[in-house]
């Protein structure tokens, strides 16, 4: 085998093992990808569950802030007031 030959066959191994590499890289990044959408989805879901439970939160503190003060209508309505402020404020928010 002339030298040129060997040359050419070692070229040819190299692109080989190339081509061999990005099949590959190519199949890892599309695991990776369907990974990578799967955790987003599930970040999704986390997120809403928590802006839920915070819901449920904020509704259960309310009944609580209002069983408290019955006695005391105007700390009652001062409380209604804080809440609808900070809903207009979500809602000014999400509008953005």
């Amino acid at each position: 085998m002339t030298e040129f030959e060997q040359k050419l066959w070692n070229f040819e191994v190299s692109l080989k093992d190339a081509l061999e590499r990005l099949k590959q890289l190519q199949t890892d990044n599309e695991r990776l990808t369907l990974q990578n959408q799967s955790l987003q989805e599930q970040i999704t879901e986390q997120k809403n569950l928590t802006k839920h439970l915070e819901e449920n939160n904020k509704s259960v503190k309310l009944a609580e802030t209002m069983s408290q003060t019955m006695g005391d209508q105007d700390e009652l309505k001062r409380q209604i007031d804080s809440y609808i402020k900070e809903i207009d404020r979500c809602i000014a928010l999400l509008s953005d």
